[in-house]
């Protein structure tokens, strides 16, 4: 992916979907993007509230789960890095920043960005997940029918969330309470 430049008050003149949320990996890092219509109180949660993340994997799938408080409850979107051009993500020894970036969909205007890092732990997990996946053939119509066979047995983000291999809040690696 090439270099993206963001500026809050500015122009976001990338392809997101309209009313909604996309994940993408920039340069090694995802970057989620909330395409809403906000008010003033909105975006002030969004940069300020604290942020959650998760992921859950089965069957070579892997989903994103993530929260803001008081701006977004626990959702989800699916990621394969089949469909993620030359980009990955490094084990590394590094906290890996996850950017949110909250645009206006009428204007396309930015109107919030944040930088929030995940820990070490998380990197590595999203990595061999990543490799994972990779390593797998990937057919386009298989991979939707089997994000489909996922949402039917798991509808909700909170059902996902109960199955996910790691949660963290703000950096801090949460312990999961279920079992496998």
């Amino acid at each position: 992916m090439d270099f993206i430049k963001l500026c809050v008050g500015e122009r976001f003149e990338h392809d997101m979907p309209e009313e909604g949320m996309s994940i993408v990996l920039a340069n090694g890092a995802p970057l989620l993007t909330f395409n809403f219509s906000v008010s003033p109180g909105e975006i002030q949660a969004f940069l300020n509230g604290t942020a959650s993340f998760a992921l859950f994997a089965e069957q070579n799938h892997l989903f994103f789960l993530f929260k803001i408080e008081g701006f977004l409850d626990w959702s989800d979107l699916a990621f394969t890095i089949h469909l993620a051009g030359d980009e990955t993500i490094d084990a590394g020894e590094a906290y890996l920043p996850f950017n949110l970036v909250l645009v206006e969909p009428d204007t396309k205007i930015v109107k919030g960005l944040r930088m929030v890092t995940v820990s070490q732990e998380f990197r590595s997990r999203l990595a061999e997940l990543i490799r994972k996946q990779a390593s797998e053939p990937f057919d386009t119509m298989t991979y939707y029918r089997g994000i489909g066979g996922l949402y039917d047995k798991y509808p909700t983000a909170s059902d996902l969330l109960k199955q996910a291999v790691i949660i963290e809040q703000g950096g801090k690696t949460l312990p999961i309470t279920h079992t496998r």
